[in-house]
């Protein structure tokens, strides 16, 4: 009996790290494609003909779309 709750156990261990694994990489993977985003954004406010108010309005929205991203 101790061999085969040993066994139970060990074995809803294994699959609990298989099930987790790939959730923690999901995670991951959206944080690189919230920065991502963040560094088009940045690029495009710095590189665009706006003048230095609407720049830096652009570049307060894309650190606000940033955090917001990494939030939720």
């Amino acid at each position: 009996m101790k061999k085969a709750l040993a066994l139970t156990l060990s074995v809803l261990f294994i699959l609990s790290i298989f099930l987790l694994i790939p959730t923690s990489s999901k995670a991951a993977t959206k944080a690189d494609i919230c920065w991502d985003d963040w560094e088009r954004c940045r690029t495009r406010a710095l590189e665009s003909d706006l003048g230095v108010v609407r720049t830096t309005l652009a570049l307060t929205v894309c650190d606000v779309a940033l955090a917001r991203c990494l939030m939720f």
